[in-house]
């Protein structure tokens, strides 16, 4: 295991199968749509490997491009991912150091900004992948972690030169000497006041800077805490980890801290990071492990796929889900947050009636055997953002009895029927169903022959 440390900041047969009950149908698509999904959901975690063998990533962000963006330390290259998971390039750095990129943040001007700790310098890409340096004036100065401040600047510490520094987007640098000398200080986030925290390893305490540049410093309860990486909560406090005594730090805006003990011996809480899902999230690189904290101190664990993959960087993605990097086995990985959703509710409304005027939602009459697609957002009050709809079908007309399946446009067809029917029977039944990515339904229609009547109405919807 590499020893460098924290520098810085996701089959029954078929006829049975689709003839299964309505109601357990309804139920199963309530349940999918309204995000309740079991614990496990959150363990989903998929591994995507780096072209370039033993690149050695390190740091992690999401980019103002909708992209993953990572360091590849042993390589001296900056990589980028989409968020399915694919290599879309791999940009070397410009100066030649054994010790590369760490710690990496996007700025205020839409490019990516990177800590070089070996070469003493500031880099940044941008989004195409033309590098440019600036060379931090205190030789030797080690910089670790960066963020950008709220000032529309980039903060980055200083590890070996016990400094904060600031940078504009043009490359002008300002330092700050942080009061405590040999602070060992690691990885800075931006706060909810406007100050910027960090944490101060070997000093065992977490500090801030205000934008002109006055400190304050705190002292952490527990000796030998080590903080390394730290990141704003949904619940307006920093939260920070605590290498040493496997706990998860959280420091109140007035200086007041907190600890939550809950992680596995051994775990060596490494980075950490606020999800989309308003929880907290730290790679265990110890244990290969990813925490799940929530603001009131509950820890879940999951392990990675691979063993021994030494998680480090980690971030919220683009995508919502949680991101990191791999060091030990050259990969990035991401962990799949269950979405939630919300019903809303509206007048009952009719989008579609195959027995009215020709058109996208009205005749013909649907054909056995045959698929049809209808567009449900920007109808009756679906917004583009919904993902799935409260449905009432009902069929009439029909020439034969047969069976309706319904599912989102461009999924696979189900094994399951929405709705059945007998020759010349009316019937109405209702079902959540998802949408397509065009905000649509396919329904397919299983009939030995002939044609029936469809009326689709809704009367809410799951964002």
């Amino acid at each position: 295991m590499r020893d460098d440390r924290q520098t810085g900041t996701c089959q029954k047969d078929f006829a049975d199968r689709r003839r299964l009950p309505l109601f357990s149908l309804v139920v199963i698509l309530v349940l999918l749509a309204s995000g309740l999904a079991s614990p496990a959901a959150a363990q989903v975690i998929t591994e995507f490997p780096i072209t370039t063998p033993n690149s050695g990533p390190f740091g992690i962000t999401g980019g103002p491009d909708g992209n993953l963006w990572f360091t590849e330390k042993d390589v001296n290259k900056i990589g980028r991912m989409t968020p399915a998971g694919v290599v879309t390039g791999e940009f070397p750095v410009l100066t030649p150091n054994a010790e590369g990129p760490r710690l990496i943040c996007t700025g205020p001007d839409g490019n990516l900004w990177f800590t070089e700790q070996g070469a003493n310098n500031i880099g940044r890409i941008t989004p195409s992948g033309t590098v440019t340096e600036f060379p931090v004036p205190t030789a030797a100065s080690g910089p670790g972690g960066i963020v950008a401040g709220p000032d529309g600047k980039i903060w980055f510490t200083e590890i070996d030169g016990n400094k904060i520094g600031r940078i504009t987007t043009a490359g002008m640098i300002t330092e700050f000497t942080i009061p405590t000398a040999s602070s060992g200080v690691r990885d800075i986030t931006a706060g909810p006041d406007g100050k910027l925290w960090f944490c101060e390893r070997d000093a065992n305490q977490i500090g801030t800077i205000s934008t002109s540049g006055t400190f304050h410093e705190y002292p952490i309860p527990t000796t030998g805490a080590a903080p390394g990486s730290i990141t704003a909560g949904s619940d307006g406090n920093l939260w920070f980890t605590e290498e040493f005594v496997n706990t998860v730090g959280q420091i109140t805006t007035a200086g007041v801290i907190h600890e939550f003990p809950g992680l596995s011996p051994g775990s060596a809480g490494f980075a950490i990071t606020g999800g989309s899902d308003g929880n907290l999230w730290e790679t265990e690189q110890n244990l290969s492990k990813v925490a799940q904290i929530t603001t009131a101190g509950a820890i879940s664990e999951f392990d990675t796929p691979t063993p021994n993959s030494l998680p480090r960087g980690v971030c919220s993605g683009p995508d919502g889900n949680i991101w990191f990097v791999e060091r030990e086995f050259n990969k990035v990985a991401r962990l799949t947050i269950p979405k939630t959703t919300t019903f809303f509710t509206i007048t009952p409304c009719r989008v579609a009636d195959t027995r009215g005027p020709a058109g996208p939602y009205g005749a013909p009459s649907l054909a056995a055997h045959a698929d049809r697609s209808f567009v449900i957002v920007g109808q009756c009050g679906i917004p583009a953002d919904a993902v799935s709809v409260s449905f009432n079908f009902t069929v009439t007309n029909s020439s034969a009895g047969g069976d309706l399946r319904v599912f989102p446009g461009g999924a696979t067809l189900p094994l399951v029927s929405t709705i059945n029917w007998s020759a010349g029977q009316t019937r109405a039944n209702n079902a959540v169903g998802g949408l397509g990515a065009a905000g649509d339904i396919t329904v397919h229609v299983d009939q030995p022959s002939g044609t029936v009547d469809l009326i689709i109405d809704v009367n809410g919807y799951f964002k």
